[in-house]
């Protein structure tokens, strides 16, 4: 950020203390956002992108800057936010730990082939990602193998998005297809499966989820086992979730006489941890996704 005219000026790619020429891209009465020209100098905190496709790819907004410098920016902003000074941001590896990710899939007529990526920044263009380097290495691997068993269907034409999610039971692949899928496409679909360890969903339409391979899915969390639907939303960082809830069972020091009530629980990672202590322990959560009720939507 920088100050133009009395205004904050937001510059996408910069680093504090950088000096840069850039062109004004966007003003508006409040604030006004540019893009850089030339930078005219570096931070020591700059450091070269692991991933290819940063700068392009939606996705990563901060492979630029060194994880020290993320971390004290994360800190300011919950500082400021807050009104009260964060003194530990809870951190864990700064690649290869999400476990998590939805690629956009688009048929090329031209060249007969099929993209698979994410969303261009401020775009609905597709960017056609080889790698993912903040991916969990068993869904980095995986993504040549999609690409390729996908852009061999017959129904390249109609297929919408794929989502890979590493649990502790294993690798999963949901599909989301808009037409029919031939016997033939169905079964190349369920030998990759096979052969690449994967459970294996297909979704028709946003409401409908059908399981092709493999059983329910689970996570550790805190020493214990969370079955989920492969639709349901589940913290894509393993060990930031971990530690979380170390440090809320630290700070509540549940007793067992106390009664605790999770309005917001989610999977139940939270409540499920405190309920290992508390007696009278509780989570609640509102979801109509396909997977239907889970156990830790209403339980005590």
């Amino acid at each position: 950020m920088a100050r133009h005219n009395g205004k904050t000026l937001f510059i996408p790619g910069l680093l504090p203390q950088e000096n840069a020429e850039v062109t004004v891209t966007e003003d508006k009465k409040q604030y006004a956002r540019a893009k850089v020209v030339r930078r005219l100098s570096d931070s020591p905190e700059r450091e070269t992108p692991r991933c290819p496709h940063f700068g392009v790819c939606g996705g990563c907004q901060q492979q630029h800057a060194s994880v020290d410098l993320q971390q004290r920016s994360k800190s300011v902003a919950l500082a400021r936010l807050m009104k009260h000074e964060v003194s530990e941001v809870i951190a864990d590896v700064p690649w290869g730990y999400r476990r998590r990710a939805r690629l956009s899939l688009n048929y090329l007529p031209k060249t007969q082939q099929l993209q698979m990526g994410f969303r261009k920044a401020g775009s609905s263009d597709i960017v056609d990602v080889k790698q993912c380097p903040i991916l969990v290495p068993q869904l980095e691997a995986l993504l040549p193998k999609v690409r390729a068993c996908l852009g061999s269907l017959q129904a390249m034409r109609h297929l919408g998005h794929v989502e890979l999610v590493q649990a502790t039971s294993g690798t999963l692949m949901i599909l989301r297809h808009t037409a029919p899928l031939s016997s033939a496409d169905r079964e190349k679909l369920e030998r990759f499966s096979h052969s690449e360890g994967l459970d294996l969903y297909l979704a028709p339409d946003s409401e409908i989820l059908e399981t092709v391979s493999g059983e329910m899915p689970w996570y550790d969390s805190n020493g214990l086992r969370l079955t989920f639907s492969p639709r349901d939303f589940i913290q894509v960082n393993a060990g930031v979730n971990q530690k979380m809830v170390a440090r809320a069972l630290e700070w509540l020091d549940v007793q067992p006489e106390d009664r605790v009530l999770d309005l917001f629980c989610g999977m139940g990672n939270f409540y499920t941890a405190v309920g290992e202590t508390s007696s009278q322990c509780g989570g609640c959560r509102r979801c109509s996704g396909a997977g239907g009720k889970r156990p830790a939507e209403c339980a005590t």
